[in-house]
C-alpha cells in the first residue's frame, strides 16, 4: 500500500492499546514512531515492535495517516476524536438495530444507566423522526 493510499471506509474496532496510541496521536499531534515509543511504548515497557506493529495496523485501519520522513514514518491521526467517537456510535447503532427487538430491549434494560441529559436528547431526536 502506498504511503498516500488510505482505505476508504476506516475501522473503528480497536483495542487497548491501539487507543492508547491514537490517544498520543490525538493529544500531541503528528509524531514520528521513536517518539510515539517515548509516550506509548516505554512506559509500558513494551518492545519498540511492538508499537511499530499498533502504528501499522491502526494505518491499515485507515485510522492514521503516515508520511516518509527520512527512514522512518510520522503518525498523524485520520480523524478527530469526535469523528471517532460518532462513526463508532453509527457502528453500534447499526448493530443494535441489527439485533432487532433483543437489541433494543438490551438497551432500553440499561436506560437506567443513562445520563438524564443523554435521554432526553434522544426523545428530542426519536420526535424529530416521527415528523
Amino acid at each position: 500500500m502506498n504511503d498516500q493510499t488510505e482505505p476508504v471506509t476506516p475501522s473503528v474496532s480497536v483495542g487497548e492499546l491501539e487507543s492508547t496510541v491514537l490517544e498520543a496521536l490525538w493529544t500531541r499531534g503528528e509524531l514520528a514512531t521513536p517518539a510515539v515509543f517515548d509516550a506509548v511504548g516505554r512506559p509500558r515497557a513494551l518492545a519498540y515492535t511492538t508499537i511499530l506493529t499498533v502504528l501499522q495496523r491502526l494505518y491499515r485501519k485507515g485510522l492514521v495517516s503516515r508520511r516518509g520522513a527520512g527512514k522512518a514514518h510520522v503518525y498523524s491521526p485520520a480523524m478527530s476524536r469526535e469523528q471517532f467517537s460518532e462513526r463508532r456510535a453509527e457502528v453500534l447503532a447499526g448493530a443494535m438495530i441489527g439485533l432487532g427487538s433483543a437489541g433494543l430491549s438490551a438497551f432500553l434494560a440499561e436506560a437506567d444507566r443513562l445520563d438524564p441529559a443523554f435521554v432526553s436528547n434522544l426523545r428530542n431526536q426519536l420526535r424529530e423522526l416521527e415528523r
